[in-house]
This record gives C-alpha cells, sequence and structure tokens, in this order.
C-alpha cells in the first residue's frame, strides 16, 4: 500500500495543476512586437478617442471623457504617445500639460498605456496617471482597460483617425 501512496500523489497533483486555469488568464491576450506594427505603423499612427469609461460594462463614461476624446494621440515605436490637446482640458484649466507613453513587456505579451495630466505654476508640479493595460488591438481599434474582456472596468476605446 505504502508503494501505492506516492504515484497516487504525484498523479492527484498532476491531475489538478494542468485542470484549473484562471479565468483571468484565459481573458488576456498575448501581444507580439509584429502586434505593435497596428499601433504604430512602424513609424507613427494617430489615434482618437471614442470613449473613457469609469465602467464600461455599464457605458458610465467618465467626467473627462469630452477631454480626453478632444485629444489626438499619436503613436510612435518608441514607446512615445504624442498628444496633440484639443480645446477643452481635463483637470488644470489652462495650464494643462498631456502627455502619455506605452510600454511592452515582450516576455509576458502585455502592453500598458500610461496616461499624465498636469500643470507646472511657479514652483509646483502637480500631476494625476493612471495605467491601463491593452486587451483588444485590431489595425482600427485599441482598448486598453483595468479589467478584462468580459468585464470593463475603466476603459479607453481608441479608433484609428
Amino acid at each position: 500500500m505504502n508503494n501505492l501512496k506516492l504515484p497516487i500523489l504525484s498523479l492527484f497533483l498532476l491531475i489538478i495543476t494542468t485542470a484549473c486555469t484562471s479565468d483571468d488568464d484565459a481573458n488576456l491576450e498575448a501581444y507580439t512586437i509584429e502586434d505593435l506594427s497596428a499601433i504604430h505603423n512602424n513609424s507613427s499612427k494617430t489615434w482618437k478617442l471614442e470613449a473613457y469609461y469609469t465602467d464600461h460594462k455599464s457605458e458610465q463614461k467618465s467626467k473627462q471623457n469630452d477631454c480626453f476624446i478632444d485629444d489626438t494621440y499619436i503613436f510612435k515605436p518608441d514607446g512615445v504617445v504624442e498628444v496633440i490637446s484639443g480645446t477643452e482640458n481635463c483637470y488644470y484649466d489652462a495650464n494643462e500639460l498631456a502627455e502619455a507613453e506605452y510600454r511592452f513587456y515582450e516576455e509576458e505579451g502585455l502592453l500598458f498605456l500610461t496616461m499624465v495630466r498636469g500643470e507646472v505654476t511657479d514652483d509646483l508640479v502637480k500631476s494625476l496617471s493612471f495605467s491601463l493595460q491593452l486587451i483588444e488591438l485590431t489595425e482600427n481599434r485599441m482598448v486598453f482597460s483595468s479589467g478584462d474582456k468580459k468585464n470593463y472596468k475603466q476603459a479607453l476605446i481608441f479608433i484609428k483617425n
């Protein structure tokens, strides 16, 4: 009987580790360096925001939706996102600065976008920032979210300009 305990225990552990998959892992798409050409077109690509949601599932748009969709975003291969501000500011009135960048983690196949809004007045610098993960990518649409494909939370939805 003792001779059977180790093989049975090993088989049981093997079944548990291979049978269980995380729903979160199943919903995450791994991107490759080649996929990034859809973002920047190997030189630059201009995008507009379709919407900025605080909760995409309930279609609740952010209070700052109008100012974010007012801007133009030019994605470049080096991780830089040039933000051309529109006429409406999000947080800091006429002194607002807008910046963004993306970072690709090739080994994991993950891409994150960081948006920064700030102002510089005299000797004081104020800023707000957030980062969201790329969860959907086509030639004409990108979705960055804090949730997954089935449960968007905060989300930026870009469409090709």
